[in-house]
């Protein structure tokens, strides 16, 4: 995996643990019926993906 990924099995888990907080977060604002908050999320979180992508 790690020569795949670029990464340390430490920061692939570090990067495992904020996906799982940002889908979390996600949820809380779809919970609350908050559209705007989740929208925005979702934005931001989709960025990071594309960034990350495009390294």
């Amino acid at each position: 995996m790690e020569e795949i990924m670029g990464m340390t099995d430490s920061q692939y888990k570090d990067f495992v643990e904020a996906v799982k907080e940002d889908l979390e977060e996600l949820n809380e604002y779809k919970e609350a019926g908050d559209d705007v908050g989740y929208e925005k999320k979702y934005e931001r979180i989709m960025k990071r993906f594309e960034k990350s992508l495009n390294r």
